[in-house]
């Protein structure tokens, strides 16, 4: 066991929190039952919200492609350091040792990175989408989504690798020291300061243009389109304001008292971690296309052992024939919105560019 360290910054050496399975004067069946419990209720939400975007083919857009990458930050985390976690506890303290730590703060620090980053994207591609006009929309679009995607994820492995190898970050494990302070005023501005102010404008912008529109035009408030936009947007905008609720106080206590006690400290860790699991499950719960796909996705995962020919094909004749007669009020609906507002001409055509 590597956990001998400062304790609430004074003298004390023992330690009664470990960083990877939590408070020692806790039952271990309490905590093992804990872990257990949101590894699998974590990864198989996340494991839906991610392939709800190959599922539901009114979700196969390009510009879903970030939203399903938030998806996967969260998928991170309950499917590496969560299981990891339980894993420790079953091996009696064998495996709580340093570099199994050090482990798991890198996965949670690139996840966060991640979340942080395509959350910002998520956010632009939704403001491009309802605000701007369509080339505007093709525009943003044309860019290549998948170097952007690698590019993030390299940058995220990138600077939490360097900050947890060569100590620059916090050390979350033994708290003897406080990182590098430019180094982690860097990080905080280019992951956190930066991409949140970004991401809470262009989300605010977003539902408040849906909430305009809707106003002004009553067709466009009847509309399936009104009712996919307020979703999405509010949707996003509550997604984004948990994710910093979350975070908000490890972060203050980092920067503002980074000797505080073991208990405070990893508490406030841990509720950031434990954030993935509920944000995908507000999307099955608020959403109806992710709430299909989810059906869908338990139906076949629990209900049937293979995917029958004729069940397909009658699933499908179904999508389509929906699909078909939707796009006919559709159309109709458009045509006459087209000739008094031209922005909502840009909707229909983001709408069917598909991954």
């Amino acid at each position: 066991m590597y956990g001998v360290g400062i304790n609430s910054g004074g003298n004390d050496t023992t330690r009664f929190f470990s960083p990877v399975t939590l408070s020692q004067q806790w039952p271990t069946l309490g905590r093992l039952i804990f872990m257990v419990f949101c590894a699998c209720i974590g990864t198989t939400i996340n494991g839906f919200f991610v392939a709800a975007f190959f599922v539901e083919h009114t979700l196969k857009r390009v510009g879903n492609v970030f939203l399903a990458c938030v998806g996967l930050s969260d998928l991170l985390l309950t499917t590496g350091v969560m299981p990891i976690s339980a894993v420790v506890l079953l091996s009696a303290g064998e495996w709580d040792i340093l570099p199994v730590c050090h482990s798991l703060q890198f996965l949670t620090e690139t996840a966060t990175y991640c979340y942080s980053l395509f959350f910002v994207l998520v956010a632009i591609e939704g403001y491009y989408r309802i605000c701007c006009s369509i080339p505007e929309y093709e525009t943003f679009m044309s860019m290549r989504v998948t170097l952007i995607t690698i590019t993030v994820l390299a940058v995220s492995v990138t600077m939490s690798g360097i900050g947890v190898l060569l100590g620059l970050d916090y050390d979350y494990c033994e708290r003897r020291h406080y990182g590098n302070f430019y180094y982690r005023i860097a990080t905080t501005v280019i992951f956190h300061g930066i991409p949140g102010i970004i991401t809470f404008i262009g989300l605010t912008i977003s539902c408040v243009r849906v909430r305009r529109r809707a106003r002004e035009h009553m067709y466009y408030k009847r509309s399936q389109q009104y009712e996919r936009d307020f979703s999405t947007t509010s949707l996003n905008m509550t997604a984004f304001v948990f994710y910093v609720l979350a975070w908000l106080p490890y972060l203050i206590l980092v920067n503002k008292s980074p000797g505080t006690i073991d208990s405070r400290y990893y508490h406030c860790a841990w509720l950031g971690v434990c954030r993935s699991i509920i944000t995908s499950f507000l999307y099955s719960c608020m959403n109806r296309n992710f709430r299909r796909a989810f059906a869908h996705l338990f139906y076949y995962c629990c209900c049937k052992s293979s995917l029958s020919g004729s069940f397909s094909n009658r699933h499908r004749r179904a999508l389509e024939y929906k699909s078909a007669t939707g796009d006919v009020r559709v159309h109709i609906m458009h045509q006459a919105m087209n000739s008094s507002s031209p922005q909502r001409g840009a909707s229909s055509s983001r709408d069917t560019q598909e991954l």
